[in-house]
């Protein structure tokens, strides 16, 4: 199967959405706070290869003048894959945010100390963190985040926040720079680590990205899009266009 970039299914009675890109998981967000089925201010459980926590997807236009589904989608097709994070945290949808991620490269998510705020671009950035919005935790692989996520600084994130898991399948890529199947976790480690993430909380929604570049290709993202289904139950034949 071939995953066009504008493929995007629901199971809206299991609240999840699944698409080609990761920009579209922020639809799927601002939808769910804005139609009352999630409450503002959601913590964010991030499961990816990347980090995607580029700051400038608050600079998208039509950002705060969003009103009807169509503009929120037009926003969404304006984002890119790495920077449709904070835009969410822009328009209070996304509070806290805990990143589980094996990237390797480019600055700690929370880390400002060097940051220079006096460069206007960044306002919009100096004004979310001077809210205290957009704090949380960095782990790097979800068995290290498993065994800390009763620790405080954890649960404080959690506790009395609406949940959003955002997965997306090339985090199950040992290796995006080497795109063949042999690079892709084992089987049962991959079912292993679905099950924890279904289990892990009671999520308010769901949002899963292909990344078929990212995982391998169309057929390494079509294996582990069916895996996922097998986990949580999913019948594809039952999905919707969203």
């Amino acid at each position: 199967m071939t995953f066009p970039e504008d493929f995007r299914v629901c199971f809206p009675d299991r609240n999840i959405y699944i698409s080609s890109e990761h920009n579209w998981a922020f639809a799927a967000w601002e939808l769910h706070k804005r139609t009352g089925k999630m409450k503002p201010n959601a913590t964010l459980i991030h499961v990816d290869a990347h980090l995607d926590d580029v700051w400038d997807g608050l600079e998208v236009k039509g950002l705060h003048d969003i009103k009807e589904p169509e503009d929120l989608f037009k926003v969404a097709g304006e984002l890119k894959i790495d920077n449709f994070i904070w835009p969410a945290v822009g328009t209070g949808t996304i509070d806290k945010v805990i990143y589980v991620s094996q990237q390797n490269y480019g600055d700690e998510p929370f880390n400002f100390s060097e940051w220079d705020f006096s460069y206007p671009q960044l306002k919009p950035v100096k004004d979310i963190l001077d809210n205290d919005k957009y704090i949380g935790l960095r782990y790097w692989n979800l068995e290290e985040f498993v065994a800390n996520k009763d620790i405080e600084a954890v649960t404080k994130l959690i506790d009395g926040k609406d949940l959003v898991l955002d997965l997306d399948l090339d985090y199950f890529n040992i290796n995006e720079n080497n795109l063949v199947q042999d690079n892709l976790m084992d089987e049962q480690k991959i079912i292993d680590n679905l099950t924890t993430l279904r289990d892990l909380y009671p999520w308010s929604l769901i949002t899963v990205a292909l990344s078929p570049y990212y995982c391998g290709g169309d057929k390494n993202a079509e294996y582990l899009l069916g895996l996922f289904c097998k986990v949580f139950d999913l019948n594809p034949e039952e999905s919707l266009s969203w």
